[in-house]
């Protein structure tokens, strides 16, 4: 069997753990305080915000949800998974089969005891065609979640998936009780209880004082709420009016240092900003196009311009440069004005014109939209940027506009993401780019511990994307959110915003 630090140890050797940074730890010096109220603004807000874990797709539902549920597991700062609701797991030697050992003493909001039979609920519910789950491509190779022995739960899977302790610390596997089918009350086993609930207006939580982490939470209460406009959000921090804000945007980073009272927190992470090209529409299936749009990009500039520096150049796929899994074979694109215009006429569209969407609520993508404008004009391409509101954005334009503006929040593995974004059948394949030779290496890289099969099997998986797909991705872009210097306890964990959305237990107010 393979345990916990057995599966930590491969997953390090493999490269499947992301690294983490900050530039401001905000690491606890002192004892935490208990008490207090925080207010903590958000970069969206939607009407589509849900309670639901299996409908969570923006940040706002990743932070909510955090401070209502928990996962079996929590990802840590390195990305890997660390004992949550399960107080350990294992798996067997060909990693088919996971178990779980449920800790004791967890109770709901509402009193119930957590079991097993919430669990097997909360992750089989993903695989019902009527829940409609965001993460239903992520559990097609589940086969049974049954009750191992009183305080066990085992998860049996169709083919190797080492990632599995990983897969159930992220967002959309937190756990609810049994039968849940009403989520308007949030009945969770989380460090706060729902108060109030306004989609697209504010949440507002108080204290669990039930909760199973001894002295935690700190805080009474939270109010979360989304501000759209970057300038109106860091001046609200500014003023005192809010205590933390996501989405600090780079070119207002010097202004937040200026200000006695903030502290900016910026964690580097794999998350990443790029223009999708569906490939199943005119003009985007042309794959000579999209090789044309990705040698106009201009990366260097967009990193140390546009991002301030806060960013790593990338190449069309989701790999960061210092991942031990980099296929560093693939040659890097830089602007090829000659390589541009082949492209363009090899695809029929030269002197063409092209309408891309962009949006504040993909961040930088407006002034990235700019950059490779100015570069396709000099290619013989008009790119013509159309502003899109950020509410709506997500259920008018994504996936369904031919060019247009996403980002991705990191996933703790490379797997993960490969699966949620370029399997063929993936809810969110963003791109529409369908090969079933990537689908394949995408299955065999979950079941892979071998180190060198794993590597060489990324490798493969980012040739594909890099030579074919309909993503061009400039950049890797670091998380910068901003907060009083009061709110201590925040540490970076790479796979959101302050502190991987998962803040709720951790941070207290300095008086």
């Amino acid at each position: 069997m393979l345990n916990r630090r057995q599966f930590t140890k491969s997953l390090i050797a493999t490269g499947t753990a992301l690294a983490a940074g900050a530039s401001s730890l905000n690491l606890a010096t002192a004892q935490p305080k208990p008490g207090g109220r925080l207010r903590v603004a958000g970069h969206v807000q939607s009407a589509q915000d849900t309670l639901d874990p299996a409908k969570f797709v923006q940040s706002t539902d990743y932070a909510r949800g955090h401070m209502l549920y928990n996962a079996l597991t929590r990802i840590d700062g390195n990305g890997q998974a660390q004992p949550e609701l399960a107080e350990s797991f294992e798996a067997n030697q060909d990693v088919t089969e996971w178990v779980f050992k449920l800790r004791k003493g967890v109770t709901f909001h509402d009193g119930k005891a957590l079991d097993a039979d919430d669990v097997i609920y909360s992750i089989m519910r993903h695989k019902d065609p009527k829940v409609a789950s965001a993460s239903k491509g992520l559990v097609d190779d589940l086969v049974e979640v049954a009750a191992d022995g009183r305080d066990g739960v085992r998860v049996k899977l169709k083919s190797p998936n080492a990632d599995i302790p990983v897969l159930l610390g992220t967002f959309g596997f937190m756990i609810v009780k049994k039968g849940t089918t009403d989520f308007s009350t949030a009945i969770g086993t989380g460090p706060f209880r729902l108060k109030e609930f306004t989609p697209g207006v504010r949440t507002v939580v108080t204290r669990n004082d039930n909760y199973f982490k001894p002295g935690k939470p700190y805080l009474d209460e939270i109010e979360y709420f989304g501000i759209a406009d970057p300038v109106a959000r860091l001046n609200a921090l500014i003023a005192g009016d809010i205590d933390m804000m996501s989405d600090l945007r780079p070119n207002a980073i010097e202004e937040a240092k200026r200000a006695s009272t903030v502290e900016v927190f910026s964690t580097p992470c794999p998350r990443f900003v790029q223009f999708a090209m569906m490939c199943d529409r005119e003009p985007t299936n042309n794959l000579d196009f999209r090789l044309a749009v990705k040698n106009m990009l201009d990366r260097e500039p967009i990193v140390q311009q546009v991002l301030n520096g806060y960013g790593v150049v990338a190449n069309d796929h989701f790999v960061m440069p210092k991942s031990p899994v980099y296929n560093s074979s693939l040659p890097q694109r830089r602007v090829d004005l000659d390589k541009a215009k082949f492209h363009l006429k090899k695809a029929g569209m030269e002197n063409a014109s092209i309408e891309l969407h962009v949006t504040d609520a993909v961040q930088n993508s407006i002034e990235m939209g700019l950059v490779l404008q100015r570069q396709a004009a000099l290619a013989g391409l008009t790119i013509n940027l159309k502003r899109e509101p950020p509410d709506g954005y997500w259920a008018n334009i994504w996936i369904k506009r031919p060019f247009h503006a996403v980002v991705w929040n990191p996933r703790p593995t490379e797997s993960l993401m490969a699966t949620l974004i370029w399997k063929s059948d993936a809810k969110w394949n963003d791109t529409q780019f369908k090969d079933p030779h990537l689908d394949q290496l995408i299955d065999a890289a979950r079941g892979t511990i071998d180190p060198g099969k794993r590597k060489q099997t990324f490798w493969d998986i980012q040739s594909i994307i890099y030579e074919q797909g309909g993503n061009a991705i400039p950049a890797f872009v670091n998380y910068i959110d901003a907060h009083s210097s009061k709110v201590k306890g925040l540490t970076p964990v790479p796979t959101g915003n302050l502190g991987g959305f998962n803040f709720a237990d951790s941070v207290w107010l300095e008086s």
